[in-house]
């Protein structure tokens, strides 16, 4: 059995000078509890310890990710009482009271990630991640897996970095949250998939004239079905979204190639050098070669700059 496989937590202080990326993970760990078990264990800190009939109030984010059995949640923030069931997230919110334990006739298996910062406080107040809405319908997400197991690597490894990469790891499972709190509540559907795909052949494809309604026909559905389910997925229509695939290759072109407008217009399968253009122009703001001027002039200024050093050395 791996080790993350095992019941654990770590407890970490809170850093004098807050790291980069905003955002500071404070305890981790897992948890299987048996059906009929005392919850939660009174191995925890008193500050975290809660009952169930006067709950409790913290005074930092968490992400927990419930992957076996069922229990209950309430919070101040949230309606009513939430059934949980295996694939779940729920999400712990500063200075909101909140209860949660699960099925004592089945148990739970959780994982679990607390953390501070001002990248979490962004989140909520994006709606990103919302008090409202606590619990996340993740499902069995070999992604969220991932992640927590990495955290559980980290969390138990006593070095000085494992708090700065279970912070970055933090990040990464706000991120999925996120996404799982952006998906419809119901089971994935065959469409789901299928809008998927099309995104990874637009992106494979994007030099080429796509036709959308031929790319429908080699999904196998109907256009107008596609052309809906698309926008509602992905916030845009696929030919907009085409659109989009071309220009960051194009910007990728200008970056990093000394290829001319009318090479990459032809290479990304633009009607001319000047449809290309205006196309970049109309996104960017900027015609393609006065953005790569742009782009470039830092660094050759930096270069320069470096150069005059060792001269004068």
């Amino acid at each position: 059995m791996p080790a993350s496989a095992e019941n654990y937590f770590v407890y970490l202080p809170e850093p004098a000078k807050p790291p980069p990326w905003d955002c500071v993970a404070i305890s981790a760990g897992r948890t299987r509890v048996p059906a009929g078990s005392r919850y939660p264990a009174q191995r925890h800190p008193m500050d975290h310890h809660f009952n169930w009939a006067d709950g409790r109030i913290l005074h930092s984010y968490s992400i927990i990710y419930i992957v076996e059995g069922a229990g209950v949640f309430e919070s101040a923030a949230s309606p009513r009482k939430l059934r949980i069931e295996a694939g779940a997230m729920i999400l712990l919110f500063p200075e909101v009271w909140h209860r949660y334990a699960p099925d004592p006739a089945i148990g739970w298996v959780e994982h679990w990630i607390e953390c501070r910062g001002s990248a979490f406080d962004r989140a909520r107040k994006t709606r990103l991640i919302n008090p409202a809405k606590p619990v996340l319908h993740a499902g069995p997400d070999p992604d969220v897996l991932i992640g927590f197991e990495r955290c559980h690597a980290w969390a138990r490894r006593p070095t000085p970095s494992r708090q700065a990469a279970l912070s970055t790891m933090a990040l990464h499972l706000l991120a999925l949250a996120g996404r799982a709190g952006a998906t419809r509540q119901s089971p994935p559907q065959r469409i789901d998939e299928v809008i998927q795909r099309a995104q990874m052949l637009i992106a494979e494809r994007c030099q080429e004239n796509l036709s959308m309604q031929k790319l429908a026909h080699e999904l196998h559905v109907g256009y107008s079905h596609f052309r809906q389910a698309f926008r509602e997925r992905t916030g845009t229509g696929p030919k907009q979204f085409h659109a989009r695939a071309r220009l960051q290759k194009a910007r990728e072109f200008l970056a990093n190639t000394s290829k001319s407008v009318k090479e990459i217009a032809e290479i990304l399968g633009f009607h001319s050098a000047f449809h290309f253009s205006n196309q970049f122009k109309s996104r960017e703001g900027v015609s393609p070669l006065l953005w790569r001027e742009r782009l470039w002039k830092k660094p050759r200024a930096a270069r320069g700059s470096a150069n005059g050093i060792q001269r004068m050395g």
